[in-house]
């Protein structure tokens, strides 16, 4: 029996089991796909998930392109920043393929002593006993632990047996996205590139060996039920962005991932917790999910070895912690959410950056969590 079972090896379950091992305790890693794999993301890494993976010593590993600042562009308006400085050294974000990324953090959970990884092992749900948690339903077969963790996406069946679904929300924004190859010649862009527009909103993320990642953000009524059309039809609306592209080769199909958005009822239950977006997944507009992912594995792992040793009051106290921790970005996205769909609010919200960039500068701490 391990001590720890986790559910879904993306960079939430698989950071989380690098550091347990680490610490001396067994896991069992779980997933229902093999590695490599590709999953539709945003794929930009914020600074304080940058600043995990350093911890880790997984940066290399990891590979990416270091990117220095945000750049908005909308309604005839442009305003940029750089991210700021953290004890005098500039920050940076990192953007890399999921392809890789999670490739490389279940390789890291793989060589770590005490870890060990099942792939192509789908997991049904938490194995309750009395009223807790004492193990995963894994392919039909109960595995038991001291411990469990669902890190298994915005879907987590492990919540969903836990009794620990929010409320359905009545709507909710889709996402999709595409790779591309820039055509001979064409610089990349040096910033993480977002464009705003009536019904949606365009990210630019630049990959290494001159690639990009093009993501797009809507209401899924935006999308018509032709994702791929309505995807062309708005990077044609950029005048830049299909300049960008010009003469690109596709790397990958359009692919896309609804709903984006979702929150349990609770984050934890006896004898088990939810991390990542099986806890809450917010928005992508502020491109933190990544790195909201990797902050918050770090501080379970801390909590984790007094859990196992004196009980779940330490897992109400993690999830109050991670509360703490979320607030200020989750209230961000939420403002920022409401302004871009009100047009006139968000060009007015573009001027005031463009005329005071200790604005942007506030907002861009936030959302690096710096």
């Amino acid at each position: 029996m391990a001590d720890v079972l986790i559910a879904g090896a993306g960079p939430a379950g698989a950071s989380l089991a690098v550091m347990l091992g680490r610490a001396g305790l067994t896991v069992d890693l779980f997933d229902a796909r093999r590695f490599p794999r590709e999953k539709p993301c945003g794929e930009g890494l914020m600074p304080s998930g940058v600043a995990v993976l350093e911890r880790l010593g997984l940066v290399d590993a990891v590979g990416g392109r270091r990117v220095a600042g945000v750049r908005y562009h909308g309604f005839g308006l442009r305003a940029e920043s750089l991210f700021p400085a953290v004890g005098g050294v500039p920050a940076t974000m990192l953007a890399q393929r999921r392809l890789r990324l999670d490739d490389a953090l279940v390789a890291a959970a793989r060589a770590t002593p005490g870890v060990r990884v099942f792939e192509d092992a789908t997991v049904e749900g938490a194995v309750v006993e009395n009223g807790r948690a004492v193990g995963l339903r894994v392919d039909g077969d109960s595995r038991r632990g001291g411990l469990v963790v669902g890190a298994d996406g915005i879907g987590s069946p492990v919540r969903r047996s836990l009794g620990l679904d929010g409320r359905a929300r009545r709507s909710s924004r889709v996402g999709v996205r595409g790779h591309f190859r820039l055509a001979a010649g064409r610089p990349s862009p040096d910033r993480l590139e977002i464009f705003l527009a009536s019904g949606h909103e365009l990210y630019v993320a630049p990959l290494p060996d001159g690639e990009v990642l093009v993501a797009g953000l809507a209401d899924a009524a935006a999308l018509g039920g032709h994702a791929r059309a309505a995807f062309a039809l708005w990077i044609a609306g950029e005048p830049r962005l299909a300049e960008l592209l010009d003469g690109a080769a596709p790397l990958t199909d359009v692919a896309g991932r609804a709903p984006v958005a979702g929150r349990a009822r609770a984050g934890f239950a006896p004898g088990a917790v939810l991390l990542g977006d099986a806890a809450s997944a917010t928005d992508p507009l502020t491109a933190g999910g990544l790195a909201h992912a990797l902050v918050t594995a770090e501080r379970l792992a801390s909590y984790v070895p007094r859990a196992l040793a004196q009980g779940d009051l330490w897992l109400r106290r993690f999830d109050d912690d991670r509360r703490r921790l979320l607030r200020a970005p989750t209230l961000l996205t939420g403002g920022l959410l409401a302004l871009v769909r009100r047009p006139p609010l968000a060009r007015a919200t573009l001027r005031f950056m463009r005329a005071w960039p200790w604005l942007m500068q506030r907002l861009l701490r936030v959302a690096a969590g710096i």
